[in-house]
């Protein structure tokens, strides 16, 4: 489809201002099949034509809509922000708005219009049309000039799936957009009647504000930071990644809970022919700046949302990437949504990457932390200061643990192969464990807990097949989940000193938290058992229930 110059001069798609407001001009015009007209960003004229719209806001206001979606690599959302910035900023007199840095996509202050039934905001796809239309954006040359039949094809096919994106984003603004920005401004304290009758007032509410506290703390940089300066997590990936190239040449690839990028950009230097990108915080508009700023723009495509909620530009992908580890393996419950989309969009044969993830539980014995950490609050200079220890046995303590103060080796508790698991495997009724003592402690403090991830070539591979891969232990390098340490009661519980080959024999259990899904509830049945070929009697044991919030 080819459209005329965005340089007409035709004064004919030019509108007097009011014209559009006599009602006999419009009285018997079939309002479904009107033509849109676009009011001008100054306000001082309307236009029937998008190009000559487009041109105005060029010439008067020094914002070109085309080459600002060129270089941000804008999806639909991000289009509907730059345009409602642009209305705002000239309607407080800031005639030519500064569009770089693109601080107007953080945050969803932009989404909501500035004008009332804004025609532009539901044109955004004859935009894209005008953009597709114009040149290769790599070389700012027609494209009938520079591409092949194959790549015409191929853009074509691109722009198809865009459109269709397009027309599902344009019917949603038109049907729910009103209604979200009413749901964000609600006072969850402020339950509608309806809500009180049905007694679901405190679940769903504190269901929503639970998962927007969740994806908030993912807004900001020292997260991301903390993240990529883990060698041990980002190397392994980039090491499976480039080492396996031809498994990513020429893919599709999804990237679930992108943050900055890192995994995206990865896989498109690895020769991935495209990278869906999602995430649901407001980082996904600094990785949209990050692409952009690499030149990846072309590979990798950015979209805000929850993958559960998102309408992806492609159908099927061939590969998974996600980063989607949480303390103790488990915490934050990512992986539901890992497992959403896998089940939605990977063809079959795909890949998961990564393929393979293990919990590993441990012994715990340190005096010297039990020390500075529990006894220190029985005498503070010579106060008594128990009350402040109260929580201390309630909560997993995530802390870096020296290898030698887990005096037994660690035992799997729980397998998860990412092709086949389900959801439903996420909870851990009870895993058996058996952890024989190497050496000799004063007394059994707790328990460790940490995880092991691999990364395989094929979805028939097994764990023992991984190249690639990487532990949160103790005996491992450090990373930034650390471990996960379960202290036992022992004010409660009685407990004991273990020798060489005295064996504490229990089960686990892990199911998400009672009030909030994203957290971890985890329980542990020991006993203490002494070396012994019958395993004689008890030295010590118990129950207790730990949480991870």
């Amino acid at each position: 489809m080819s459209h005329p110059s965005i340089y007409s001069d035709s004064s004919e798609d030019v509108l007097e201002p009011n014209t559009l407001d006599d009602e006999d001009e419009w009285k018997d015009v079939d309002p479904d099949h009107a033509s849109p007209s676009f009011l001008s960003f100054g306000g001082n004229v309307r236009f029937r034509n998008l190009e000559r719209f487009l041109e105005d806001a060029k010439k008067n206001h020094s914002v070109d809509l085309v080459d600002v979606q060129s270089r941000l690599s804008l999806d639909v959302f991000g289009m509907i922000k730059l345009i409602n910035f642009v209305r705002a900023e000239v309607a407080q007199g800031r005639l030519r708005p500064n569009v770089m840095p693109a601080n107007f996509l953080e945050g969803d202050r932009h989404l909501k219009p500035v004008i009332d039934d804004d025609a532009l905001l539901y044109s955004v796809d004859e935009i894209f049309d005008v953009i597709k239309s114009q040149t290769n954006p790599l070389t700012n040359v027609p494209i009938q000039a520079r591409m092949t039949q194959e790549e015409v094809q191929d853009m074509a096919k691109e722009c198809n799936e865009l459109r269709e994106q397009v027309v599902y984003y344009r019917s949603a603004l038109q049907k729910t957009y009103l209604e979200n920005l009413e749901l964000q401004e609600r006072n969850f304290n402020e339950p509608s009647e309806q809500d009180v009758i049905n007694g679901t007032t405190a679940t769903s509410a504190r269901e929503i504000e639970n998962d927007s506290h969740y994806f908030s703390s993912y807004g900001y940089n020292d997260i991301h930071e903390t993240m990529l300066k883990d060698h041990v997590r980002t190397d392994a990936y980039r090491d499976f990644i480039y080492e396996n190239k031809d498994l990513f040449a020429g893919k599709v690839v999804l990237d679930v809970g992108c943050g900055t990028g890192i995994l995206s950009l990865l896989c498109a230097k690895a020769g991935a022919r495209k990278i869906i990108a999602v995430d649901n915080s407001s980082i996904i508009d600094k990785a949209r700046e990050i692409v952009f700023e690499n030149e990846l723009g072309d590979k990798i495509h950015c979209l805000r949302g929850k993958i559960e909620e998102v309408t992806l530009p492609v159908k099927h992908v061939d590969i998974i990437v996600s980063e989607w580890m949480g303390y103790c393996l488990l915490y934050e419950a990512m992986l539901d949504s890992v497992i959403w989309a896998r089940d939605h969009y990977l063809v079959p044969g795909g890949l998961m990457v990564p393929s393979h993830a293990t919990l590993q539980l441990s012994l715990f014995a340190d005096d010297e932390y039990i020390s500075d950490k529990i006894s220190f609050w029985k005498s503070v200079y010579g106060f008594n200061m128990s009350c402040m220890q109260a929580r201390a046995y309630d909560d997993i303590v995530i802390r870096t643990i020296e290898a030698d103060a887990v005096p037994s080796p660690s035992e799997k508790v729980l397998e998860l192969p990412l092709h086949t698991v389900r959801k439903e495997d996420l909870t851990l009724s009870g895993a058996d464990f058996l952890l024989p003592a190497e050496r000799e402690v004063d007394q059994l403090y707790g328990f460790v807990i940490h995880f092991d991830i691999f990364f395989t070539t094929n979805q028939d591979a097994e764990i023992q097949d991984a190249k690639v891969g990487f532990t949160t232990g103790p005996s491992g390098a450090e990373t930034h989940w650390q471990q996960g340490l379960a202290l036992i009661n022992t004010p409660q519980f009685r407990s004991a000193g273990l020798k060489v080959a005295d064996q504490v024999k229990g089960s686990i259990a892990l199911r998400k938290g009672t009030d909030n899904f994203r957290e971890l509830e985890i329980t542990i049945n020991w006993q203490v058992k002494p070396a012994g070929s019958d395993n004689a009697g008890i030295l010590a044991g118990g129950r207790q229930t730990w949480l991870m919030h």
